[in-house]
């Protein structure tokens, strides 16, 4: 009967003891438990944050992140970053993160802030365009050709300063993988057709880098603010809802790996702000 006693206790006791090991594991990895991958949300075709051939930033930042979680492998679950993308991916549980995603944003649970950008306005060094913001009277003193996206925020301020005479408008891309206007305009800046060029400054530095004359970018953070028409924005990563043991995960692997985080937006030209708006140094 002691024996048996024995081992039942010694059962008992292993038990308890997995169930501690098991119980950490979820603590540190999210609710779903020990992660053996780390499957990403992701876009296939849309450089500079992700493609298929993981030549993206979301990418870099993705084995980054694995890595540190004990060299797991990266899956991704593909899909287009247009309407639906949340639903069709972290809402299906087809993958549990989305590396790029703006801050304050009712479709998913945001971590914490990992980098700010804004609209730049770009140039040819060769044209040595002194110009910084759009309401600089030189723009329309000189005529500059200027290259929007349309129904893009700035096109809240060309109506503002009433420079639509000087604009040529591009379509705005419904689908990445057939349209990428940032290239467009990059090229037309290239050979000459715009003076200025006014992009969102991760595709703008991403395809500055790229281009075979140099571009000076210059972040639009002076503007006074218009209706719809904000320039600076925060970023953080899309996580499900109810996973605040996730949530937790990503958070600390953020802090703990800030400086390589922007190392790797370097890299892809990505022009990276401070809290106040000011060039991140």
């Amino acid at each position: 009967m002691i024996n048996l006693l024995k081992i039942v206790f010694a059962s008992f006791l292993c038990l308890l003891f997995s169930f501690k090991i098991s119980y950490s594991a979820q603590q540190i990895t999210g609710e779903v438990g020990v992660k053996t991958t780390l499957r990403i949300c992701a876009d296939p075709n849309n450089l500079p944050y992700s493609s298929q051939d993981t030549e993206g930033y979301e990418n870099k930042i993705a084995n980054l992140f694995a890595k540190k979680l004990g060299n797991i492998p990266v899956i991704y679950a593909w899909y287009p970053m247009t309407s639906g993308f949340v639903r069709r991916t972290l809402d299906a549980k087809t993958c549990d993160l989305i590396v790029t995603f703006p801050a304050i944003h009712e479709f998913v649970q945001n971590s914490n802030p990992f980098y700010n950008s804004s609209y730049v306005l770009m140039s040819l060094e060769e044209k040595d365009i002194k110009v910084k913001t759009l309401s600089d009277p030189k723009i329309k003193e000189k005529k500059y050709t200027i290259g929007i996206i349309h129904a893009t925020p700035p096109s809240s301020y060309v109506a503002k300063y009433k420079l639509f005479g000087q604009v040529k408008f591009y379509r705005q891309a419904a689908d990445p993988r057939k349209q990428k206007p940032w290239v467009d305009i990059t090229n037309d800046l290239v050979d000459g057709k715009l003076d200025i060029a006014i992009l969102w400054g991760p595709y703008a530095g991403y395809e500055a880098k790229k281009a075979k004359k140099p571009i000076r970018i210059v972040p639009l953070t002076k503007e006074e603010t218009v209706s719809r028409g904000k320039l600076v924005y925060r970023f953080t990563m899309g996580i499900r809802r109810n996973e605040p043991e996730w949530e937790k995960t990503i958070n600390n692997l953020i802090k703990e790996n800030q400086e390589e985080i922007n190392k790797i937006l370097r890299e892809y030209g990505v022009p990276l702000l401070d809290n106040l708006g000011n060039p991140l140094k």
